[in-house]
């Protein structure tokens, strides 16, 4: 690594690219006069922007255009797009790649400084540059001048051999070489056709970047260069035709900690890291490590056999878990998998076949967990359900079924369900199902003492008390399970999504002693006890188990609580923020403070704009939203997601 001592980068554009937002501002004014701004017009006029193309849309219209009014409405727009716009995707492990090597790094731009720096903080790049060179409107210095680069060269000390530039455009490429430095070119989606052979090496995204390997002293004309571009648009127009349902607009590229990147360039923050279950984000290093380990060595077997991972997650779940539950059954593939089985061991163990459930919960997509769940919409289109499943009140104080004040109430949402037992029923009851807080139901946090007495009502009945930790499982709530959080032990246990840490599909029961024996060709699947997954589970939970990790899942997460509940003062639709660790829910209300499924559905659909990924309550038929970001969120990516959802409600507010 001798060969290079620095790593200069371009800002606008290439490390953050804001053009294609940018343009958009400048192309609503030509629309709100009745005229397309063409690409190629703006390309050749993006340069002396303000003067020409405010000539250019006069000779449209034949009107003359108040300049300083265009402009400042201009200038409001790019802040409002810009605000949720932050680094390429991959950038930041290029940046730690960098410090890693010990290299200088700097950035050598035509913007202004304080242009950088608010942006750099925003994509939270904002610290370890060992030199700023901008040219900050001097166009004398501005590329395809190279006296930006001379000057970060003499700032640091270096001759230009021993420096690379990673630059977007050709006017930065054609700087760079003038310096006499090396240069990569990563187009943008706006510089991606223009004519870049100047550059030394040319990929297409920073993700594809192997570092070590161009700063190891190859030739860099011996570096292989980028892998094939995506499918043009009328090749995916093909392809969606044959999706049995259409997947959403947004194609995605890559992912790192709690952000998702899309082919476009736009930097999202995961509100829902996924769909809960990255529970260690994007692209975990450690788990990326680890599964390219495992999967030269064994990918999957038979879970007829033993394995080394399989054997180490299995006594690692039974030494975590709540001491009464020692059996660990990991020969499941998915969490309605898990539930549909558990159901069974209850039903073989007890000799009954009754299974209670609560309202809106959700169990699962299978034809048996879809009876289970707790909403008519999931059974509607079906004919046939799971026999014998009675669905009770949950303990939803907000909206209480009873009409009751948790003060005075008495759980009497608890004691009720022996009325249901007695007269809704076959009065053979082999198991109560549900979330310790309702996951997809809208974030449903019981009172204390709910889950408890729940227990002992089970026990006096001889139900088995059946917990589903598919969402709240392994760190969500700031504790290993909920039931820590809540200090009850149910009979059994079921869990899965957050265990596979950046997406590894894996799922499992714990059961008491006495609940095991049920033979394996009634509860196994054929991707079961994955060794793949296995192994990436197990590294989740050494990682979970660190000192300070839930620690600080907890005070974010009451970081996080307290900004939305000082947001919902702000806003007339915000009627409750609930939730524990990093399981947060948002309820929306209309003007009369009934739910308002249509806003909140609005919300999540807006939260796009503003660099959000939001997802809703019971399929968009609810009225929360859901706030369940990755566990490894820092203090600052909290305050980064905070501000963009008050960004987003002040909007529609």
């Amino acid at each position: 690594m001798n060969e290079v001592h620095a790593v200069l980068f371009d800002f606008d554009g290439t490390l953050w690219d804001p053009e294609s937002e940018i343009f958009r501002a400048h192309a609503e004014i030509f629309l709100e006069s009745g005229h397309q701004l063409p690409m190629d017009v703006w390309s050749s006029l993006v340069g002396t922007i303000g003067f020409d193309l405010w000539t250019h849309l006069e000779r449209l219209t034949g009107r003359t255009v108040d300049r300083r009014e265009v402009q400042e409405r201009v200038r409001f727009r790019q802040q409002e797009l810009l605000g949720g716009l932050s680094s390429r995707p991959g950038v930041e492990r290029i940046l730690r790649t960098v410090d890693a090597l010990g290299i200088a790094r700097g950035i050598v731009s035509n913007s202004t400084r304080e242009w950088i720096s608010r942006y750099a903080r925003q994509c939270n790049i904002a610290e370890g540059w060992s030199t700023l060179q901008c040219a900050d409107g001097d166009c004398t210095n501005a590329k395809p001048e190279p006296n930006l680069y001379v000057a970060a060269l003499a700032s640091l000390g270096i001759p230009a051999g021993r420096a690379v530039a990673f630059e977007d455009s050709p006017s930065g490429v054609l700087a760079a070489k003038r310096a006499g430095i090396r240069c990569v070119v990563v187009p943008n989606s706006m510089t991606a056709s223009l004519d870049l052979h100047e550059a030394d090496l040319r990929f297409e995204s920073f993700e594809q970047i192997d570092l070590p390997g161009i700063l190891g002293g190859k030739p860099m004309e011996h570096v292989s260069t980028a892998a094939p571009r995506p499918p043009t648009a009328p090749d995916v127009a093909g392809v969606l035709r044959h999706y049995y349902y259409l997947p959403d607009e947004l194609r995605v590229v890559g992912g790192e900690g709690v952000h998702l990147y899309a082919e476009d360039g736009r930097r999202y923050l995961d509100c829902s890291s996924g769909t809960f279950n990255l529970s260690l984000g994007y692209a975990h290093p450690e788990i990326v490590a680890v599964v390219r380990e495992q999967a030269g060595e064994l990918i999957h077997v038979t879970s007829k056999f033993q394995t080394g991972p399989l054997n180490a997650l299995v006594s690692k779940l039974a030494e975590i878990s709540p001491p009464n539950l020692t059996r660990v059954h990991l020969k499941s593939a998915s969490g309605s998998d898990a539930n549909e089985s558990a159901v069974k061991i209850a039903q073989v163990h007890t000799g009954n076949s009754d299974v209670i459930t609560l309202f809106r919960g959700h169990l699962g997509q299978t034809l048996g967990m879809i009876g289970a769940s707790g909403a008519a919409f999931r059974r509607t289109p079906f004919p046939s359900h799971l026999p014998g499943v009675v669905h009770v009140p949950d303990p939803h104080c907000l909206r209480c079924f009873y009409g009751q004040e948790r003060a005075t109430c008495g759980l009497l949402c608890v004691d009720r369900i022996n009325d249901f037992i007695d007269y809704a029923s076959t009065g053979r009851v082999a198991c109560v199902v549900l979330e310790p807080i309702s996951g997809n139901g809208g974030n449903v946090v019981p009172p204390d003492g709910y889950l408890q007495a729940l227990k002992d009502l089970c026990e006096e009945r001889g139900i088995v008390l059946v917990f589903d930790e598919i969402q709240t499982g392994f760190g969500r709530t700031g504790r290993m399970f909920a039931a820590d959080h809540f200090g009850v032990a149910p009979h059994m246990m079921t869990f899965g999504k957050g265990l596979g840490g950046s997406g590894m599909p894996i799922a499992g029961i714990l059961t008491e002693e006495r609940l095991a024996g049920v033979e394996g060709h009634h509860i196994n699947s054929t991707f079961g006890g994955n060794v793949l997954a296995a192994a990436a589970a197990l590294k989740t939970l050494e990682i979970i188990g660190r000192p300070g990790f839930l620690e600080n899942v907890r005070a974010v997460g009451a970081h996080v609580l307290d900004r939305l509940r000082d947001l919902a003062t702000k806003v007339p639709f915000v009627r409750e923020v609930r939730g524990v660790g990093l399981m947060i829910g948002i309820d929306i209300v209309d003007r009369e403070g009934r739910p308002d499924p249509r806003l909140t559905n609005h919300l999540a659909e807006l939260g796009m704009e503003h660099g959000l990924l939001l997802r809703t309550s019971l399929y968009g038929h609810g009225n929360v939203l859901k706030v369940r970001p990755a566990l490894i969120m820092t203090r600052q990516e909290a305050d980064e997601m905070c501000d963009l959802l008050e960004r987003l409600f002040l909007s529609v507010s």
